[in-house]
């Protein structure tokens, strides 16, 4: 039960998604409610994709229909949309209308995914990597001005996500062959681990520019973390062609930015 339920939340994910969107708020000029309904409508939006992810489990999820099993996996999916709709009830009470359209977004994305659009690897791949831009996004929308942080967080956001989904299906061809046309079924495990190496490489370059936003020790130490846990996994993955606990590397080092930007 514990297992399944830590499944279903995946606890990470909306704390991330939460902090990063309380981080970019505030210095976005956001006041404390403003940065408080960003942080709940995208905590509570990564929350109800999760669920409604699990719940519309089928051949399209591959390996994770295999995984988890539902007595009444539309009860999950209903679950999921409850959710969204709390996170947009949020978004319209206490946000602009622009972080509106946002949660809006999440919701329409997750569910166009799981109907259709994670069957083609150009349209999967890029609708992650959208999705897991918006805590960024609605925390520049939450507040008064552009920070100049903006524009780097959500290009790393983007194309941390994007070789991250890259690196999932070369570990996942097999169960999603003759489910999902993905990119390593297309240009080979290799070549797109190469790739997944060369984005990181990009993100590790970008996180430099993010040294001026630090004020202390502690939060260049972060940085610094996440350009050396970057670069190591893109050696990983250009010159060993090796995938192993990639993506749980790149989550760790995206936590890092966070905390070096709290």
């Amino acid at each position: 039960m514990w297992y399944l339920t830590y499944k279903l939340i995946r606890p990470v994910l909306p704390i991330s998604g939460g902090l990063a969107a309380w981080i970019v708020s505030q210095a976005c000029g956001a006041d404390f409610r403003s940065s408080l309904a960003a942080a709940l409508t995208m905590a509570l939006s990564t929350v109800g994709a999760s669920f409604y992810h699990y719940g519309g489990a089928n051949w399209m999820y591959a390996r994770k229909s295999e995984r988890l099993k539902f007595k009444d996996p539309q009860v999950v999916m209903l679950a999921g949309l409850v959710i969204f709709c709390a996170s947009v009830f949020i978004a319209v009470q206490w946000l602009p209308k622009q972080c509106v359209y946002i949660a809006l977004f999440n919701t329409i994305a997750v569910a166009a995914y799981s109907a259709k659009l994670s069957s083609h690897w150009l349209t999967k791949n890029l609708t992650m990597s959208l999705v897991c831009a918006t805590p960024v996004a609605i925390g520049w929308q939450a507040g008064s001005f552009t920070h100049p942080l903006v524009p780097w967080a959500l290009a790393i956001a983007a194309l941390a996500h994007l070789s991250r989904e890259m690196i999932k299906d070369v570990k996942d061809i097999i169960a999603n062959n003759g489910r999902r046309v993905t990119l390593p079924m297309v240009l080979g495990t290799d070549k797109v681990l190469q790739i997944a190496g060369s984005l990181l490489l990009i993100v590790g370059a970008m996180m430099l520019s993010l040294l001026r936003f630090t004020g202390n020790l502690f939060q260049q130490s972060m940085v610094a973390i996440a350009v050396i846990l970057f670069i190591l996994t893109a050696w990983h993955l250009i010159y060993r062609k090796q995938a192993s606990r990639s993506e749980t590397v790149i989550t760790v080092a995206l936590f890092c930015v966070l905390l070096a930007l709290a």
